[in-house]
């Protein structure tokens, strides 16, 4: 890591956790109201005490506390169990009063460890609460304010425990307190998590297939090698030729005035950029003496080009790079609130190292190789030679098993989305994912598991396209009813109004205006093949 002053190092590493405790669209339950189902009808009271579930623990699993909330504002009385599954899963079972027979479960973030008590983290079980269902949430085995990114992995019960076990052992766990708590089953049990919530959810439908009846997979790092790795590939090329931020928005500008009517609308949005083709050595102006901010260097358009080209190994392509549109500015992935290109942070590091350098870093030094080295140095790391050694992690942590055949015959259903402007994890890799269960499965994938590309989303949430959804009430709504989505409506909120509204169309469906009324309304477009 580049040496850049202790306070600075505490700030990234502030910021990281911060981003990781979002790494959530947020937006669950927003459409519960509109639902067919009321999520509170029928509310089961408990049957036994709160502090009695204290005598559940055992020889695996200890119950820490169990304490009964009081009823504040639009808050339930709800009764917060805290507990451990060995050796260091710490977990969170949260059971209403008055119940609707369902458990929601929330993915994790980045490296994990986050506590259980982050805000955004409280945010979301909260509304899981009000609406009556059991809570549930985990650290996945360590705690990152002391074993910061992957540094835990020394150890390998946490490495496994942070792969899958420890959201396979807390919601065993969360269902036997229900039971007791309740006195009766849990009737459904749901999921919901982006990025490593994503591949949580996804692990989970392929290793325990049993675990949840429907699961929210979010901007999924299914392949979790390549996409901490793609970070050391990026950094070594801005390392040759940095790309000043400034200039990103002469990218962004030459990317739109090539590429955005080219869905037959011109709308700021790029409905799939797969179809863009942007090429910086042919659309950037050159600087023909001395750089400038709006002109483009020959090492300047060689960054771009191994940026947008991808990871290569021995000459031929391994994993793909970034997506031409994500440039331009939207709402930040953290607070939604500030301004900043989806490139921020993620690819270009404003305070130090991007995120994806650190973790890729991190990846590195604790997980890729037999043998940990703390003092590794990621320039080192030889994509021609050492992507062969990185089988053994691959194993644990990737969750790119395409035979979903298992979830499937139990009823399971998937909702997955991914931003199109997501540049913290490649678009591509869900769609590659989503094509290869089909080629597995069949035709009979859309019968549980659909697909939603979100346009100028960036990572899980934030952008400048229509990115605040709920995927978990039409999910529910599958599961119970048989209703599979046909269609999402999605909102782009400015200065908390509402600016437009677009459907989220199942893959490879796109979204079409119909030819009348504004385009910023969501009635106006209807979901067409491409």
């Amino acid at each position: 890591m580049r040496p850049f002053g202790c306070l600075a190092v505490t700030l990234v590493l502030a910021g990281i956790f911060a981003s990781d405790a979002r790494a959530q669209n947020g937006s669950s339950f927003i459409d519960a109201g509109k639902s067919p189902l009321n999520y509170r009808l029928g509310g089961v009271a408990p049957r036994a005490g709160c502090k009695d579930l204290m005598r559940l623990s055992d020889g695996q699993v200890t119950i820490l506390s169990a304490e009964l909330i009081a009823p504040a504002g639009d808050m339930p009385e709800f009764c917060r169990v805290l507990g451990v599954i060995q050796p260091e899963v710490k977990f969170e079972v949260t059971l209403p009063t008055s119940w609707n027979r369902r458990l929601y479960m929330r993915g994790n973030g980045g490296y994990a460890g986050e506590s259980l008590d982050a805000p955004p983290r409280i945010a979301q079980r909260n509304e899981a609460l009000r609406n009556g269902f059991v809570a549930v949430q985990t650290n996945t085995g360590h705690d990152a304010a002391t074993e910061p990114l992957a540094t835990f992995a020394v150890n390998l019960q946490k490495t496994v425990d942070y792969a899958f076990r420890a959201v396979h052992e807390t919601v065993r766990t969360a269902k036997r307190v229900a039971g007791a708590y309740y006195d009766r089953p849990i009737a459904y049990s749901y999921f919901d998590g982006c990025s490593t919530g994503g591949r949580q959810g996804l692990i989970s439908a392929q290793r325990f297939p049993g675990d949840f009846d429907g699961i929210v997979v979010g901007a999924p790092v299914l392949n979790f090698t390549d996409s901490v790795l793609v970070g050391i590939w990026q950094a070594r090329a801005l390392t040759a030729a940095p790309i000043p931020p400034a200039k990103l928005q002469h990218v962004a500008q030459a990317v739109y005035d090539k590429c955005d009517a080219a869905d037959g609308l011109r709308d700021g949005l790029i409905d799939d950029p797969r179809q863009c083709r942007f090429d910086p050595a042919v659309d950037l102006p050159k600087c023909s003496g001395e750089e400038k901010d709006a002109c483009f260097t020959s090492a300047q358009i060689g960054t771009l080009k191994a940026l947008y080209g991808g990871i290569l190994s021995n000459g031929k392509p391994h994993f793909p790079g970034l997506l031409p549109g994500a440039e331009k500015v939207g709402a930040d992935f953290v607070t939604l609130r500030e301004k900043a290109s989806g490139w921020d942070e993620w690819v270009i590091g404003k305070a130090g190292p991007s995120r994806l350098l650190q973790y890729g870093e991190a990846f590195a030094r604790y997980l890729a190789f037999s043998k940990a080295d703390a003092a590794y140095d990621w320039r080192k790391f030889d994509f021609d030679k050492d992507l062969g050694r990185t089988d053994q992690i691959r194993t644990l942590l990737d969750a790119r098993d395409p035979d979903l055949s298992d979830f499937k015959s139990r009823g399971g259903k998937i909702v997955m989305y991914f931003g199109w402007a997501d540049t913290a994890l490649s678009p591509i890799m869900g769609i590659d994912y989503y094509e290869k269960v089909t080629a597995k499965i069949g035709s009979a994938t859309r019968d549980f598991y659909r697909l939603f590309m979100v346009p100028g989303m960036f990572h899980c949430r934030g952008g400048f396209g229509p990115n605040r959804f709920d995927a978990m009430t039409p999910l529910i709504n599958w599961v119970e009813n048989g209703t599979p989505p046909q269609r999402i409506e999605a909102s782009l909120m400015e200065e908390g109004k509402t600016a437009r509204t677009r459907p989220l169309c199942p893959y490879p469906e796109v979204a079409r205006h119909n030819g009348s009324g504004s385009i910023d309304e969501a009635a106006n477009f209807s979901c067409q093949a491409p």
